[in-house]
């Protein structure tokens, strides 16, 4: 009897033990980061590959479209040619969200 009720303590002890630790791992903080949309239009005469280098996606910009990309603050969106990372277009900002970026004035 002695020994149930020494495992019963035990137990119910190591139970509480693993309460607190999930507790505690609850008080985390949790970092959310806004999306927003920059749209780009291919003003150049011909067709332009790119890629975004937080998200790590890649489009292409027809000639004479406006293409939207999802971005994040602080992402760079970089031309993508030969399958590598090449010169900078533009870092993202809050300011842009919806509106339309030329890309013959990036």
């Amino acid at each position: 009897m002695k020994k149930v009720i020494l495992i019963l303590f035990l137990a119910l002890s190591l139970m509480s033990m693993n309460t607190n630790s999930n507790h505690l791992s609850l008080n985390n903080e949790i970092t959310i980061t806004e999306k927003f949309d920059i749209k780009i239009k291919n003003d150049t005469d011909n067709e332009v590959k790119v890629i975004n280098a937080g998200s790590g996606g890649s489009y292409s910009l027809t000639k004479n479209a406006t293409t939207t990309i999802k971005m994040e603050e602080g992402d760079k969106l970089h031309y993508y040619e030969k399958g590598k990372k090449g010169n900078l277009i533009l870092t993202a900002t809050k300011e842009m969200h919806g509106k339309v970026q030329l890309l013959s004035k990036l």
